[in-house]
């Protein structure tokens, strides 16, 4: 395997803490952790998704884990650059194992309607500069029963073998650098280019539900802000934030 540069070299292994997202944001000062530092737990209490909601995972068999990045070379307005950097990662980790996976607005990744990994990023700003962003990850690996999650899914059920998460853990962190590498290059059009030719449901017509009414439109672009531009029909295009808009069918 590729040995990184940064991430991962600085690791904290638990097997049991309410949130691996939590422990960096608690001990960002209190330890000076460099750039690249994982927090990585067999089983979190406490696992947070996006909009608020939990990341439940069955013990061992998922990765729950956080990266600390320090990516002082973007602008507030450039935050969501980051979620576009480490949502490809992902998906060029899993990808290298069969094609179908796919990067469901803003950030999760899907293979064939259904989750297999979700990513949840928490800033931490100071002057109104980019201090640090705690990069949380989960995984599913090894799961084959989701207790009241359809539409979740694992790489064990995708592919039809045992993983081992160790591997796992270093070939993501290997994608995570070397996408992440390449934005503070400054080459971010070619990481939005390859984020939008896999993103979930571009150019298609969908069911969404909108401020409790339900309508068909068409993902067309996702805008440097983060917010995604849906278009209902010919003359009508909407831009909306990750708590305005629900995908339906």
């Amino acid at each position: 395997m590729m040995e990184t540069l940064f991430v991962g070299k600085n690791t904290f292994k638990f097997d049991e803490i309410p949130s691996t997202n939590d422990w960096l944001m608690n001990h960002l000062f209190e330890q000076s952790l460099t750039e690249g530092t994982l927090v990585v737990a067999k089983h979190q209490t406490q696992g947070k998704g996006q909009r608020g909601s939990s990341w439940e995972a069955e013990g061992s068999k998922a990765l729950t884990f956080s990266v600390l990045f320090k990516p002082h070379f973007l602008n507030l307005a450039q935050a969501f650059d980051l979620s576009v950097c480490v949502a490809l990662a992902l998906h060029d980790c899993l990808s290298e194992l069969r094609p179908g996976f796919s990067i469901k607005w803003p950030n999760d990744i899907y293979f064939e309607g259904k989750k297999i990994a979700g990513i949840l990023i928490e800033n931490q700003i100071s002057k109104s500069a980019y201090q640090h962003a705690v990069v949380g990850i989960g995984l599913n690996v090894n799961q084959t029963h989701f207790e009241n999650l359809p539409q979740a899914v694992s790489l064990k059920q995708i592919i039809g073998i045992d993983f081992a998460d160790q591997q796992v853990l270093e070939r993501v962190c290997e994608c995570l650098e070397t996408r992440y590498l390449q934005l503070r290059a400054g080459n971010y059009e070619d990481l939005k280019k390859a984020y939008l030719s896999n993103l979930y449901w571009l150019h298609e017509t969908h069911t969404y539900e909108i401020g409790g009414r339900i309508r068909k439109g068409m993902i067309t672009d996702v805008l440097r802000d983060g917010s995604l531009q849906v278009a209902f029909g010919e003359h009508e295009v909407q831009s909306f934030d990750v708590k305005e808009i629900i995908f339906v069918e």
